[in-house]
């Protein structure tokens, strides 16, 4: 059961969905990323996204 929570976390949904989404928005708008790898720019913002919301426990700003 930890096993599944942890293959649905927040985490996980930002490194795995948000990071090659990002890497691939770079890519189609053509934005200049200093030769750095885009996949590298969306592992580190989408991780970022990630585990803040794993941290606070919602992926919104704003908790009710």
């Amino acid at each position: 059961m930890k096993l599944l929570g942890l293959l649905f976390s927040p985490l996980v949904f930002g490194i795995a969905f948000l990071a090659p989404l990002i890497a691939q928005s770079l890519v189609a708008l053509g934005v200049s990323t200093a030769d750095i790898n885009p996949l590298w720019i969306g592992i580190i913002v989408g991780g970022g996204l990630g585990l803040a919301a794993q941290i606070r426990g919602s992926w919104f700003w704003i908790k009710p």
